[in-house]
């Protein structure tokens, strides 16, 4: 036997092998093809390059450097065709991971939207029937103590946000911001579950008192044209990290039989999830805060921003619980 012969017979198992997984997986995504055998197949692509190169130096016969030539190309193709799988794999996690697991998770976002609306409740109620009660509740930045006068000066005044970069610019500092907030949020919730409830409370809590405040001023108009275009976007955003919160936390403090460690590993992809729909709410809220929902009614009618606020909403909840499929 001669030494090109007996390197025929020694690799033409491989080569099979390599071609036959080929034909498995061409069309199956990679999540699917599982890592022993992707394992398998970047090596069997390998040592194909190397009988490759081997082969070259023993024979020049066209008909098997021509077939290991076809087969090295099509495991490469296939090895490095990570760029078209990338895109695809993100299109797929944000329009269908995202969605299903936040329609597995729903427990827990109920759970979160009833702290901040108990808030919300509280604290309109407590500032509409005594108003000198705001200034208790509120932090100071957020405590206006006329606010009609406030809706008069931006009414009058020059538009506060009138170029692009200016908008731009106010919308990255609020974006960032709101991402360092909810962030704060869930990893309350994440360590203490029930400081996660008590800070959703107290966002409520602000919340429910600043719209009172607008509201008994005769200013509740311009409040939901003011705050909505962003708003329906910001606050369910952090209801939803303190949901994942929750979630984290649930697996902390209650791991159950699994353990804390099994416990969190299996909450991690869920939690990763809904904070990933977070930030993308969060930047879309802050580029809209920080640019259309800062014009005043001489720009934009009242009525128009509502309706855009109304629009967004539906948007977000058409994305995340319009369609329902297992995780």
């Amino acid at each position: 036997m001669t030494g090109l012969e007996r390197f025929i017979d020694e690799r033409s198992a491989r080569w099979k092998r390599l071609s036959a997984l080929l034909d498995e997986v061409q069309d199956a995504r990679e999540t699917e093809l599982g890592r022993a055998r992707l394992q398998e197949l970047v090596l069997l692509y390998r040592s194909t390059c190397t009988d490759l190169n081997r082969a070259r130096t023993l024979t020049a016969n066209p008909q098997l450097i021509g077939s290991l030539n076809q087969l090295a190309g099509r495991a490469y193709r296939f090895v490095y065709r990570r760029r078209r799988s990338t895109r695809m794999d993100l299109k797929r996690f944000f329009l269908r991971d995202i969605p299903s697991t936040f329609h597995r998770r729903i427990p827990f976002i109920q759970l979160a939207a009833a702290a901040m609306l108990a808030g919300a409740a509280m604290g309109f109620c407590a500032v509409l029937a005594n108003p000198a009660l705001a200034q208790a509740l509120l932090p100071r930045q957020f405590f206006v103590e006329r606010p009609a006068i406030r809706v008069e000066q931006i009414e009058t005044s020059k538009e506060r946000v009138d170029t692009l970069r200016e908008a731009t610019a106010f919308g990255a500092y609020l974006y960032t911001h709101n991402i360092q907030v909810s962030f704060l949020t869930f990893a309350v919730g994440a360590l203490t579950f029930a400081g996660g409830m008590l800070l959703l409370f107290y966002n409520g809590v602000i919340l429910g008192a600043v719209a009172a405040q607008y509201l008994a001023d005769g200013a509740g108009t311009f409040f939901v044209a003011w705050v909505g275009p962003h708003g329906v976007l910001e606050l369910p955003s952090i209801v939803f990290a303190g949901a994942a919160g929750l979630i984290a936390g649930n697996a902390l403090l209650m791991p159950g039989d699994s353990g804390r460690a099994g416990a969190l590993r299996d909450a991690f992809p869920a939690v990763f999830r809904m904070l990933s729909a977070c930030a993308a709410l969060l930047v879309c809220a802050g580029l809209i805060e920080g640019s259309f929902s800062q014009l005043s009614a001489r720009s934009v009618p009242y009525a128009l921003k509502i309706a855009v606020a109304l629009a967004l909403f539906a948007a977000m909840c058409l994305w995340l619980f319009g369609r329902r499929e297992t995780e």
